[in-house]
């Protein structure tokens, strides 16, 4: 070997341990953010359980929005059918603040219809981004 070859080699080795240094540098700071992820997926939990409450608690104002109109129609019913109506006459005068509850439980199920779907829309970025990151990573791995 010449002293050439020798003093190339010595350069490149002392650029390579510069190049190792500086990954280990970026390395610290990339597992110094994915701990503050990892940290903040508690704030994730709480949002989806956030989230799941919304909709359990939608579907029980559904449930008693159900509930008053099967009373209202049961009345009507026994009104039809030669009742004396006494409760009708006291659900007719709320039937326009009812049409404006329904109205109300409208607007409110497609605010909660489009908040779900970026919910879940962004959950599925996130989780197809994170497949493909870490299939990725097995496959880039040098040889040797």
């Amino acid at each position: 070997m010449t002293t050439l070859t020798h003093l190339q080699m010595h350069r490149e080795h002392r650029a390579w341990e510069s190049d190792i240094s500086f990954w280990r540098d970026e390395l610290a700071v990339w597992q110094e953010e994915l701990g503050k992820v990892r940290s903040e997926m508690q704030q994730l939990e709480q949002a989806l359980e956030e989230h799941a409450k919304a909709l359990r608690e939608h579907a029980s104002s559904l449930r008693l929005q159900e509930e008053a109109l099967e009373k209202h129609e049961h009345a009507i019913a026994e009104f039809e059918k030669g009742g004396e109506g006494d409760e009708l006459l006291e659900l007719a005068r709320k039937h326009s603040e009812e049409a404006q509850r329904h109205a109300r439980y409208r607007e409110l199920h497609e605010q909660l219809k489009r908040r779900h779907h970026q919910v879940v829309a962004h959950w599925n970025v996130l989780l197809r981004a994170l497949r493909e990151a870490v299939s990725r990573q097995g496959s880039d791995k040098p040889a040797g």
